[in-house]
């Protein structure tokens, strides 16, 4: 069976809309941190067992998904905030479109949630422009450039993406793609005169850029000739990685699969979104708990041999979100009621292995 792949960003967005939908309390009246994380001892035999010994990259999570998605208590959006997010490392992805809910000033409210109310994260902001909104155009711009400077004035963000997998938007949208390229660069230069350290970059479907992701029924060239359309006006590039979109098993995935990034840039590297699903997809992939630590095993080894800067596995709790067959419903590395799955473990045997 082949399935129709949505624009993940899409789907960021929905749960980021519906967190600033429910009521969410004062930060002095949130639930106390009932002591798990990520700085827990992690299993010295785990840790033994990893195929790196160090790690190049900082690891993290996006996506407002308390546990009990969609149902979820005040009590497990307050632990989400107060710690939940940090159980998956130090950095956390705010997936938004530019005018998202945003007040007069531009500032986001989905910003305003994770930069003042989250606990323990360092989060970091990327705007989607997606191709189900139509070409992209002046307006677009000037209010991509309008938001993206005062969020970055404000929260002097370590890292700010001004788009989400925007090859997809170059796949459907090729008229005007070299518009959005225009916008990019003018907003870079005005992001670095109000916030001189905070590293900008746009954001690539990594198997569409490859001229994968044949299991979604659709057929791509590569094209990884638009990085250069950047080039000076990004101080990095960042790739959403999901190969179940391409391969059925994680045995099948190439050893230097993220080596093709380096083909075509020297520039530092985020992994903005990846996870492989821990129940079989219809597609055919192979899904379960041993599968999703065979992957993440993988992944990180190939991540140190190109000098990976961050990890953002994404989500932090299953939930049925129902899109594109369910493929996206299984990817954390916790149930949907919060309990922990057996990847957990090794990601935080992993975040235990000192930085390079």
């Amino acid at each position: 069976m082949r399935i129709k792949l949505f624009h993940l960003a899409g789907i960021l967005l929905i749960l980021l809309a519906a967190a600033c939908d429910q009521e969410i309390p004062p930060a002095d009246q949130q639930a106390e941190n009932p002591g798990s994380s990520i700085g827990d001892a992690a299993d010295p035999d785990i840790i033994a067992d990893l195929p790196i010994s160090t790690r190049s990259f900082e690891m993290g999570t996006a996506g407002f998904v308390p546990r009990n998605y969609p149902n979820s208590s005040n009590d497990d959006w307050n632990d989400l905030l107060e710690y939940g997010a940090a159980l998956h490392g130090g950095i956390y992805g705010v997936h938004v479109a530019p005018g998202e809910k945003a007040n007069e000033e531009g500032i986001l409210e989905q910003a305003q949630l994770a930069f003042e109310l989250m606990k323990g994260v360092e989060p970091y902001i990327a705007f989607s422009i997606s191709h189900e909104q139509g070409p992209f155009t002046p307006e677009k711009g000037e209010e991509l450039i309008r938001v993206a400077v005062a969020n970055a004035k404000k929260y002097q963000p370590d890292y700010l993406s001004l788009g989400v997998e925007i090859n997809s938007f170059y796949l459907y949208q090729q008229d005007t793609f070299d518009l959005y390229v225009q916008y990019v660069r003018e907003a870079y230069d005005k992001i670095k005169v109000v916030s001189p350290n905070t590293r900008v970059m746009t954001n690539f479907q990594f198997e569409r850029m490859r001229g994968e992701a044949s299991l979604t029924g659709q057929n791509f060239e590569s094209h990884w000739h638009l990085i250069d359309k950047f080039t000076g006006k990004v101080d990095m590039f960042s790739f959403t990685v999901y190969p179940f979109l391409e391969y059925k098993s994680v045995a099948d995935i190439p050893d230097d699969y993220l080596a093709e990034i380096r083909e075509y840039t020297s520039l530092p590297v985020m992994i903005t979104e990846t996870g492989w699903p821990t129940e079989d997809l219809a597609s055919g992939v192979a899904g379960s708990d041993q599968d999703q630590i065979d992957f993440l095993m993988k992944l990180i080894q190939q991540a140190n041999g190109i000098d990976v800067e961050v990890i953002i596995w994404v989500f932090p709790h299953d939930a049925s979100f129902g899109i594109a067959g369910g493929i996206f419903d299984h990817l954390s590395f916790f149930e949907n009621d919060g309990t922990p799955k057996a990847g957990y473990k090794y990601w935080q045997a992993i975040n235990s292995l000192p930085l390079d």
